[in-house]
């Protein structure tokens, strides 16, 4: 397992940007790795929408600050418009040829886990449609789609279809799509944890489609069915998520590939950027602790 600095732009189903993950947003690539470097980050995630280097530029970086290029963000618009998802496909194109360049294999994707438009049959429907469509891009570039399914129930309390949000469902899309080579998962043990899937769930899943992990904590005082997605605290900080059992069971099937950190925390958000990526890094290492890495 490896240690990964995640501070690009995430973007929601609709491709509506979100803020980082540990509350801040690259403002620099270079800077960026200049303190993935500091503070002894093996990979860095990368931002294609925008990017304000080359590719040749990006790579020297990368190459000068010995970083891994882990992952970029999947922005296909899978369920939106035709126009606007045939768009988005057009653009993912280019974005993976560059990917490919740079030596990135990851691209990064949640999955809603509601509607509000569409019935979990239809929705279902329409992105397996879809998903076939990128199928050859990915294996054009040597790309795997990481999925992730959000398990907390408060983001579908009020809404009016709910979609996936399990493991199980995962498993289904990837299968239907055709996608067993293509595509795997985004494990965030937050998600994995409340969906109510247990450490025999992640046994069961095959190594090959086990792609990126994600550590936090949960926050107390909740249950399975009250706790909130976008509040969580540093792993390890209140003991709520077993991020002992989640890394054991995953490192003993034989992952070693990218951990992040995601906490969605106010004061991590609060710190200089600086602190922030350091806080992240130490936090990350005492969970490295827990496997002996």
């Amino acid at each position: 397992m490896y240690s990964v600095l995640n501070i690009t732009k995430d973007y929601d189903a609709d491709n509506s940007k979100m803020s980082s993950t540990i509350g801040h947003e690259e403002e620099d690539f270079l800077q960026s790795c200049k303190l993935a470097n500091k503070y002894e980050y093996i990979g860095i995630n990368i931002d294609l929408e925008k990017p304000k280097y080359s590719i040749y530029e990006m790579k020297n970086i990368l190459k000068d600050y010995g970083l891994i290029a882990t992952s970029f963000h999947f922005t296909v618009k899978l369920s939106g418009s035709d126009i606007e998802f045939y768009e988005s496909l057009e653009k993912f194109t280019m974005q993976a040829e560059s990917a490919s360049k740079i030596g990135c294999k990851i691209a990064l994707n949640y999955i809603p886990p509601f509607s509000n438009k569409l019935n979990f049959d239809s929705l279902f429907k329409l992105y397996v449609k879809r998903l076939i469509l990128v199928k050859n891009i990915l294996i054009d570039n040597d790309i795997k789609i990481a999925f992730e399914f959000i398990g907390p129930t408060e983001t579908r309390v009020y809404a009016k279809y709910d979609f996936i949000h399990t493991i199980d469902g995962v498993r289904c899309l990837i299968s239907a799509a055709d996608l067993y080579q293509n595509a795997g998962f985004k494990l965030d043990v937050h998600h994995w944890q409340h969906s109510g899937s247990s450490l025999l769930d992640l046994q069961h899943l095959d190594l090959e489609n086990i792609i990126y992990l994600e550590l936090n904590d949960g926050l107390t005082g909740y249950n399975q069915f009250t706790i909130p997605e976008f509040k969580r605290a540093l792993p390890l900080k209140t003991g709520v998520n077993d991020v002992k059992g989640f890394l054991m069971t995953l490192y003993n099937k034989g992952f070693r590939g990218p951990v992040a950190i995601e906490p969605w925390n106010e004061e991590l958000a609060s710190m200089n950027l600086e602190v922030a990526i350091k806080q992240a890094k130490m936090s990350l290492n005492e969970c490295f602790k827990l496997i002996n890495l």
